[in-house]
């Protein structure tokens, strides 16, 4: 896998997940805007047809079209001719009769009992509160032929409110805008406002969203771990496809080595005079039978490691000291003269369940690993005992490398040639088919590196009620 597969990949799962969550985002901005648009739409038109009924014919409240006749109606003769002639005190005169209008309006509005009692009467949530606003006052003018502006309030603007404790308005709360006019003594309009709300609506609103936050968040988080399993599927293929083209690389570079070296061997020895000495075809001969032996074990690891998939194991009760010993007697014949095996027993033997083959190749390919990955020009490997609760550990130090901390993931992948592999001959089987033999006897290894700069290996044989009886 490349560095551009690498980097494309973060990067497209990232904009993608920017781009998804900004969507869901505007969703739910969307439907926050919908559901507050329609929240308590039905109490609010309750209210708005209540309101109506009570008001009948009376401009602003029951008793506000008296009090809006006697005062500011009188006065709006002389406002306008002061605004049309351009009077200094004009604008004074304005604010002085509107802020004494409201003043009054505010002192007899009547307007708590009338929505106390239509929140009864149409049995609406008592938290509901109102504001009651006057929004604008125009007056015509005949000269130009249109309405001109001499008061006007927004809705959050307390200088036009007439009732009411409500502070937050809008377009969504409120329950209607409605406008007055007439005709004498001078041809006026004048617009206010009634707003009903909770005076928590958007934390209610939000409350009453919390499903759809939550599901949102849900569907974020399963296509966070889609996406995260199948970029980590997709890398884990790359891996296996780049591990299965470098196998097949080295493998073909480890078989052509000894296969060409006997060839060259036999030739020669084909090739050579009669006459040739005994020492010079004995040496071709170590060369052929150390080249085949080489060939052989490769051949053994691959097939074993292919045969190991289809046997069943053969399930023995056997002392696993005496069995240790017996196996590390063998395999000290086998690597005479390179390595150094030095076995502490068990105080006292234990009968384990196992398969002696699976034992044995594991023994033998973490001391073959202590050879091949050893500098040392005296190289040596340790085996003792120690017990754990319910397990027996047998712990195997060698003085080799060491692993590099970047392997210890992957070691025990088929085919993974570490840091220390460079320029080691072999093919990445070893640790793959002793972890292989230790999953089928349900044991477990870990490995650290030793203070000394080697390499330990704990295998853990669980003694529990699988492996319990014990050998007196």
């Amino acid at each position: 896998m490349n560095s551009a597969d690498r980097n494309i990949y973060p990067w497209a799962f990232g904009t993608s997940f920017l781009i998804l969550t900004v969507l869901i985002g505007f969703l739910i901005f969307k439907t926050y805007q919908l559901e507050d648009k329609n929240y308590q739409i039905g109490q609010l038109n309750l209210v708005q047809n209540a309101y109506g009924t009570a008001i009948m014919d009376d401009k602003i409240f029951p008793g506000g079209d008296a009090l809006f006749q006697t005062e500011l109606v009188p006065y709006l003769n002389t406002w306008f001719k002061k605004v049309t002639d351009k009077s200094p005190d004009a604008v004074q005169y304005g604010e002085t009769r509107m802020e004494l209008f409201l003043k009054t309006m505010r002192t007899k509005q009547s307007l708590d009992s009338i929505f106390n009692q239509i929140v009864k009467q149409q049995k609406l949530d008592p938290a509901l509160i109102y504001l009651f606003h006057f929004d604008k006052l125009e007056l015509y003018n005949a000269a130009d032929n249109s309405w001109q502006v001499f008061y006007e309030s927004a809705s959050d603007d307390s200088s036009g409110t007439i009732s009411g404790s409500l502070r937050k308005t809008s377009l969504n709360n409120r329950v209607f805008q409605l406008a007055v006019s007439d005709k004498e003594p001078i041809p006026y309009r004048f617009t206010y406002s009634l707003y009903v709300d909770y005076e928590n609506r958007n934390w209610r609103i939000i409350r009453q969203m919390v499903p759809v936050f939550l599901l949102s968040l849900a569907c974020i988080a399963v296509i966070v771990l889609l996406s995260f399993r199948t970029y980590k599927n997709w890398v884990n293929q790359r891996k296996l496809a780049d591990l299965k083209t470098s196998f097949l690389n080295h493998m073909r570079h480890e078989f052509n080595t000894p296969l060409t070296t006997i060839l060259v061997s036999a030739h020669s020895l084909i090739d050579r005079d009669t006459r040739l000495d005994n020492k010079e075809v004995v040496q071709l001969g170590r060369i052929v039978e150390r080249q085949a032996k080489r060939l052989r074990d490769y051949f053994e690891q691959v097939m074993g490691s292919v045969a190991l998939q289809e046997q069943q194991a053969k399930i023995i009760q056997a002392p696993i000291d005496l069995l240790t010993r017996e196996i590390l007697d063998e395999l000290c014949l086998r690597y005479q003269g390179e390595i150094e095996i030095d076995y502490i027993p068990l105080e006292k033997d234990v009968l384990i369940r196992l398969d002696e083959g699976y034992y044995f190749s594991i023994l033998d390919n973490l001391i073959s690993n202590a050879i091949k990955f050893n500098d040392h020009p005296r190289k040596t490997i340790r085996l003792s005992w120690e017990q754990k609760a319910e397990q027996y550990c047998l712990k195997v130090e060698d003085n080799g490398r060491g692993i590099d901390s970047s392997d210890k993931n992957a070691l025990f992948t088929a085919f993974y040639r570490g840091q220390s592999s460079v320029g080691k001959p072999g093919l990445g089987l070893g640790l793959y088919y002793v972890k292989s033999c230790l999953d089928r006897l349900g044991w477990t290894i870990r490995i650290e590196n030793s203070l000394s700069g080697g390499t330990i290996f704990y295998i853990y044989m669980d003694n529990g009620s699988f492996n319990s009886k014990k050998q007196d």
